[in-house]
């Protein structure tokens, strides 16, 4: 299992305010507040916690198949400015992001030695389905390429949890898989 997450950066300086009163209380416990409140950049902060706990939660919910809203359920620890987990419960995922002056970007998995394949594209219309549809579609051209399977009998569809899952010749595959947009990018991350 796996999950992911993009933030777009600019479009969140727009589109959000984090400073608004509660929003760091709902979302964010003291100490993760601390870190945000004493970082050099506190809005690129809010969002890399942000983008770890939703690749973290969108995780848990494959895992587990149970959804919940409770952002300062999942706590986020750093190792370093990209690396880190986020702790759900007595579980505890390892995240890998990348920082970039766009977005951020964030793949959270079971254990550190999960090999993936990954991919982040820029994409110009910001409706949400022009994105999904765009976002399968690649999502969908990679694993083709790269498990030698026919690209017009791969399809997506979401489980009775709203998990998406990947099917060839009305087959369940066995390939684990996660998908995410926001503002102008997508991104898609499998194995």
């Amino acid at each position: 299992m796996i999950g992911n997450d993009i933030v777009d950066l600019n479009n969140m300086a727009t589109q959000s305010n984090w400073k608004r009163a509660r929003f760091l209380d709902t979302v964010f416990s003291e100490k993760e507040q601390l870190i945000i409140s004493v970082s050099e950049n506190p809005h690129q902060m809010v969002w890399l916690f942000w983008s770890m706990k939703e690749a973290a939660y969108k995780l848990y919910v494959q895992q587990f198949g149970k959804r919940f809203f409770n952002p300062k359920k999942l706590v986020c620890r750093l190792f370093s400015s990209t690396i880190g987990y986020v702790s759900i419960e007595n579980r505890t995922y390892p995240t890998t992001s990348i920082i970039s002056n766009d977005y951020i970007y964030t793949v959270a998995t079971l254990n550190n030695s999960q090999n993936y394949k990954s991919a982040i594209f820029e994409v110009e219309d910001k409706s949400y389905l022009t994105q999904s549809n765009s976002l399968k579609n690649r999502l969908l051209e990679s694993i083709s390429k790269n498990k030698d399977l026919n690209f017009q009998d791969l399809y997506v569809r979401k489980d009775l949890v709203g998990v998406p899952q990947l099917f060839y010749n009305n087959s369940k595959l066995p390939i684990q898989f996660s998908l995410t947009h926001c503002g102008n990018y997508c991104g898609f991350v499998y194995f």
